[in-house]
């Protein structure tokens, strides 16, 4: 079989054994460069997931293999456009929220709370990600704008940390009150400043 990656072209023999080497000789070409792995396609199929588990499977069979990468400052701008499409849906949703809050909370109003919880702290996650890049001085396009950013982060931060009670108080006049004055304005806030800082007129599909 053949296999492209980046600048080379492999060859390798089509069994089982192989399959090891494969894959340590795509990590070391990857691990030199600025690239990171993103998905393997193989005989015009995409893999995403369980790379070694479809190797075993096709090896007998499979006659050419391209790795598809991408390269750290094309994934901190899928990031930050994920970020500001979060925001986006997040800021309706944490509206209904707070309103079902105000009137008679279920178990889906409580459950939906703790999916938006996850989603703050996919927030917070990506942010420190993104944070710790050295492309990011390539793609945002203010620096003070993106401090002020990060400050926004630090009190998202400050209302996880308080937020703990609700649950173990069980107190349903707490969360239409954090959710409306404190996380509506924030998000609304981070999705303007996010807007300023990222060319969102970028072919997304560039990036893929």
């Amino acid at each position: 079989m053949k296999i492209y990656i980046l600048n080379k072209v492999l060859e390798f023999e089509n069994n089982v054994e192989s399959i090891e080497e494969i894959f340590e000789e795509v990590n070391n070409i990857i691990a030199i460069s600025n690239y990171t792995l993103s998905h393997f396609e193989i005989d015009g199929d995409e893999v995403y997931n369980n790379f070694y588990g479809y190797f075993f499977k096709n090896i007998d069979t499979i006659e050419e293999v391209k790795v598809i990468t991408k390269n750290i400052k094309d994934i901190t701008k899928e990031i930050l456009f994920s970020n500001i499409e979060y925001l986006e849906e997040a800021i309706f949703e944490v509206e209904v929220l707070a309103n079902e809050f105000y009137k008679e909370p279920s178990k889906k109003t409580w459950s939906e709370l703790v999916n938006l919880l996850e989603g703050i702290r996919w927030l917070m996650d990506t942010f420190y990600v993104v944070d710790m890049s050295d492309e990011l001085k390539y793609i945002v396009t203010s620096y003070e704008t993106w401090n002020l950013y990060a400050k926004d982060i630090y009190s998202l931060k400050d209302i996880m940390e308080g937020i703990g009670g609700i649950f173990e108080n069980d107190d349903i006049a707490f969360p239409p009150e954090i959710l409306s004055d404190e996380i509506l304005p924030l998000f609304k806030d981070m999705k303007d400043k996010l807007d300023t800082l990222v060319d969102r007129n970028i072919d997304k599909s560039k990036l893929n």
